[in-house]
């Protein structure tokens, strides 16, 4: 069995990941972004609602500003 690969989401799946994972939205900056802050762990990101689907060194970007560990991104079931 290969390794996962934490790529494709879309900026929904991201957006209500990151929800249930203690991230409130702050803002809707101009265009497409919107900006998340998680007050426990003082991080903060930004989704982009312009794109379909993000990339695995994008998706990399998501897990590194959010402090939450790759594995429980991996872990989480797809959202139809």
């Amino acid at each position: 069995m290969g390794k996962q690969v934490l790529k494709n989401w879309n900026p929904k799946r991201i957006m209500r990941f990151l929800k249930k994972n203690g991230f409130v939205e702050l803002k809707k900056e101009k265009g497409d972004h919107h900006c998340l802050w998680n007050a426990e762990t003082k991080a903060y990101t930004e989704v982009d609602h312009g794109r379909d689907a993000f990339t695995q060194r994008e998706m990399m970007g998501f897990v590194s500003q959010s402090g939450i560990s790759e594995k429980d991104w991996l872990k989480e079931k797809k959202i139809k």
